[in-house]
């Protein structure tokens, strides 16, 4: 059985190799692709662990390509800023704060998995305008909290995930993708998408703009995701009816509040306010990252030991670093281009009514998505591509601006890999990846329905 899962794995990388390059891909590049789909039959197949298999991926690819793209992604900001979140989740457990915090959410809305879910939501939603990264946001603020509350409750990633961490994560992924599409601020990619529509189509998008396109079809998802979710997978824990009980004995042994938690509850105070005020001070979110996680080590609350030990940040660092690489190799070696003109070679979009190009524009964004590691590489390298084909059909260009947005966000959801917010999530060991693909997968058809059959017809009716 392992020998068939590796049969595709070996398969790609030699094909590419064989066959002849294309005119305006090198043969560097070409081969790469195969590289690239290598990894993605890897993460698919797992006839190892995802580290393990980039690690024997890129020991093999490095004989026959330049190393340097390979190796590239180690060295990408935000995969140092994945291990400071991951790090500083750990502090919340160690210092005993997320399990505080968890308790007295308990006393207070813990009854009901449901109602834990929509808090979650609306936590998420209400930092999410003053929060410009969503993997800060999710992955550093909400989901430690809520995370806490599933081991609190008995449930960790290797002992009754099912019981509630498993709902709880895969909802903080989809409400994160959630409110990252509501509102212009939410996610960082967001304002890069704003100026290639600018530049390219010359549509201007403000904040304004943005919420009132979003707030009834991004509403309505956010709203209907809890509920769809704990329907589709359904927590074993529905009813707590010992909560008073839980949270009052786990409160009594944590004891008082202790130095290392005051210290914590300082910083971290200190790093919602630099994640909100980027936009304001100019720091982007992942220095801010990485002086939370300093100040830690520096006044004590963590130990280096602490840091080491914390093994699936250094599991993601090897997959998510080596993904990342081949990525920023594909793009910078003009694949994407190429493949969109490919596309244009043999899609005519000019003699389409102005939904079926924009359903045909959302459903290429989506195809593309397996492989793309960042929602910033992805609109990057893709987009422009994307807006040039939108100005060759009959669709208003804001509308085609707004669609390719909002897909942008929600899209990630197919992959745990489309975005750092579901690296981090999927990460914490309580969904299969299997699972995680197809719940995803499945949030990103309602995503799609609701924004083709309410939300155009709500842009049109407000006069956007």
């Amino acid at each position: 059985m392992l020998y068939l899962k590796l049969l595709p794995i070996i398969f790609f990388p030699i094909l590419f190799w064989v066959i002849p390059h294309p005119e305006g891909v090198s043969a560097q590049t070409w081969e790469m692709v195969g590289i690239y789909l290598a990894m993605l039959c890897g993460l698919v197949l797992r006839p190892f662990t995802d580290a393990v298999i980039m690690l024997i991926i890129l020991g093999f690819a490095s004989l026959v390509i330049e190393p340097g793209p390979l190796f590239a992604g180690f060295g990408s900001p935000m995969v140092w800023f994945i291990i400071s979140a991951f790090i500083i989740c750990k502090a919340f457990v160690i210092t005993g704060l997320g399990k505080r915090i968890a308790y007295l959410l308990l006393q207070r809305y813990g009854k009901n998995t449901l109602t834990l879910g929509y808090l979650m939501m609306v936590t998420d939603t209400v930092l999410a305008p003053a929060t410009g990264s969503n993997m800060s946001r999710s992955g550093g603020i909400t989901y430690p909290i809520f995370r806490n509350i599933a081991e609190a409750l008995g449930s960790k990633p290797d002992d009754g995930s099912r019981k509630i961490g498993a709902y709880l994560t895969i909802l903080m992924y989809v409400v994160s993708m959630g409110t990252s599409s509501l509102f212009l601020t939410g996610m960082a990619t967001n304002s890069i998408t704003v100026s290639l529509a600018n530049e390219i189509m010359h549509v201007n998008l403000e904040w304004m703009g943005w919420f009132k396109a979003a707030i009834v079809p991004a509403g309505i998802v956010l709203l209907a995701a809890p509920w769809i979710l704990y329907k589709l997978y359904a927590p074993e824990l529905k009813t707590i009816t010992n909560v008073n009980e839980i949270a009052t004995k786990g409160l009594q042994e944590l004891g008082p509040v202790k130095r290392e938690e005051k210290l914590l509850i300082v910083f971290f105070l200190l790093g919602i306010i630099g994640w909100m005020t980027g936009s304001l001070t100019g720091i982007e979110f992942i220095p801010v990252g990485l002086a939370f996680l300093a100040c830690l080590l520096l006044f004590g609350v963590l130990s280096w030991n602490d840091v080491v030990s914390e093994k699936s940040a250094w599991q993601t660092f090897v997959w998510y670093g080596a993904f990342y690489g081949c990525a920023v190799a594909l793009s910078k070696g003009g694949f994407y281009v190429y493949l969109v003109d490919v596309i244009k070679n043999y899609l005519d979009l000019s003699q389409l009514s102005e939904i079926s190009a924009l359903g045909v524009l959302v459903f290429i964004s989506l195809a593309v998505r397996y492989f793309f590691v960042s929602n910033s590489a992805f609109v990057v390298s893709f987009y422009p591509v994307l807006f040039t084909l939108g100005m060759t059909t009959q669709a208003h260009p804001m509308y085609v601006a707004l669609s390719l947005a909002f897909s942008a966000g929600y899209g990630a959801l197919l992959t745990h890999y489309g975005n750092g917010a579901g690296v981090f999530t999927f990460s914490s060991g309580y969904v299969p990846q299997k699972t995680f693909w197809l719940l995803g997968t499945i949030m990103v058809l309602v995503n799609v329905l609701v924004f083709f059959l309410i939300g155009i017809p709500y842009w049109k009716m407000i006069g956007i």
